[in-house]
């Protein structure tokens, strides 16, 4: 059973946490956090590899991670996978130059979810996929 929580957030019943609602709407989230000041911009942090980012660089990472255990999560349901227009937007961002994505999507016929699941090795590529997927720029990310 669901009920609203604010504008745009559903929670369950049973008692979830207002962090929880991170993993629910994580843009909408980022989103309320950068809008309500809570970092000033071009916050620094580091990360648990000891490397410097940008809080906005680094909040769109964790995105990527939800996605794509999301699309984890998904296949061990036996569900189909899904992601927020926004969180797609972000995660295909850091996986592709936008020029190189459209294109990818143009050969291929693949919608956002598709090419995420992909380019991160959710849903194995062909042969043939795997050569298109090489034209296309792909950046190779450090996310441990």
């Amino acid at each position: 059973v669901w009920r609203r929580a604010g504008p745009c957030v559903r929670v369950c019943r049973r008692g979830v946490s207002r962090r929880a609602v991170v993993a629910v709407r994580p843009c909408a989230a980022l989103g309320q956090l950068l809008r309500r000041g809570a970092a000033p911009p071009g916050r620094i942090v580091q990360t648990r590899r000891g490397d410097r980012m940008l809080l906005t660089e680094f909040l769109r990472t964790r995105v990527l991670e939800l996605v794509v255990h999301g699309l984890d999560l998904a296949a061990a349901m036996h569900s189909e996978p899904w992601m927020t227009t926004q969180a797609a937007h972000i995660t295909e961002d850091l996986l592709l130059p936008s020029k190189a994505a459209a294109t990818l999507r143009a050969q291929t016929g693949w919608d956002q979810v598709t090419v995420i699941a992909k380019l991160t090795g959710r849903h194995p590529a062909t042969p043939t996929e795997e050569q298109i997927i090489q034209t296309t720029a792909v950046q190779q990310l450090a996310l441990s």
